[in-house]
């Protein structure tokens, strides 16, 4: 069920109180992530913040860098950059495959010795070295790769493709094996490739959760405007993203989630890719006052 939200009223504040309260707010550029920044980018929400549009991991190193106050990150880059608080109740998710967070290999490809990784994922990077080893029992020499599929099968057996560029693939033409998809099957849990999270100066701001909740229900019901706008970008089937934003991607961050998470994060932290497994702190609901909490 989506959380409640209120309207709010950025008219109720002065324009310097306004100007102060603006936020600097780093958005993943994929199609993926659009219906949860549409509102700051095209709708009623634009005088909140600032958007940096930016890859999934030019996200994390700008919240690190303290270039932005709130980030849409890879979830595996809250076990890495300190002092983070997450919003609640948003992520980009799956429930099932999601179609577009992939292992790729040619039909005729033998073992796979080598994969490419796509060097704009983070989290989907721990995810793939963790499926291969624990579900494949397959330990392949990992190589950072631009995001350039026929390149990348051209050295190595198989290639990690996230994002938009994965939408572009067709199945019928290689072996694909959905991320996602295999985590459910392994762990039973949904799994959380990205959510919100915020620098301690982004804590101070009024309506901040609200803020962040609104935007998403305004997004969620533009998925049909965003599909078409992304189409013509990807020169894609404007119904193929639409059914994508709406069967593939889930924008919740409830509790099955939290549980993924949290067994994502002990399992990384198990075969040391990341720090010792640190518990999620959420904004609190109460506006600008206190601190995380989890």
């Amino acid at each position: 069920m989506p959380l409640p939200t209120k309207t709010l009223a950025p008219g109720l504040f002065p324009p310097a109180l306004r100007d102060f309260m603006k936020i600097r707010v780093s958005l993943v550029d994929y199609l993926n992530s659009a219906p949860l920044g549409w509102a700051f980018l095209h709708g009623p929400l634009r005088d909140r913040v600032e958007v940096l549009p930016a890859s999934p991991a030019r996200c994390a190193e700008q919240l690190a860098s303290g270039e932005v106050d709130v980030g849409l990150i890879p979830s595996v880059e809250y076990q890495r950059i300190p002092a983070l608080a997450v919003i609640p109740g948003i992520a980009v998710a799956a429930s099932g495959p999601v179609r577009s967070v992939l292992l790729v290999r040619r039909k005729e490809a033998g073992e796979i010795r080598s994969v490419a990784l796509d060097t704009s994922s983070r989290t989907s990077v721990v995810l793939v070295r963790l499926l291969l080893e624990n579900r494949l029992g397959l330990r392949p020499e990992l190589v950072p790769h631009a995001p350039d599929l026929e390149a990348m099968l051209a050295r190595h057996s198989a290639a990690l493709l996230i994002g938009d560029a994965a939408l572009r693939l067709s199945p019928l033409d290689y072996t694909i094996l959905d991320l996602a998809e295999a985590w459910i099957e392994w762990q039973g849990r949904p799994f959380v490739f990205a959510f919100w999270a915020c620098r301690p100066r982004a804590l101070t701001l009024p309506d901040l959760v609200e803020l962040f909740l609104e935007a998403r229900e305004w997004g969620l019901g533009r998925r049909e405007e965003i599909a078409a706008d992304y189409a013509r970008r990807l020169d894609l089937d404007p119904a193929f993203l639409f059914r994508y934003l709406h069967e593939n991607i889930d924008y919740d961050l409830g509790p099955q989630h939290i549980e993924g998470l949290e067994s994502f994060y002990r399992l990384s932290a198990q075969a040391g890719l990341t720090p010792a497994s640190a518990p999620v702190r959420f904004v609190p609901r109460e506006v600008g006052i206190g601190s995380p909490t989890g």
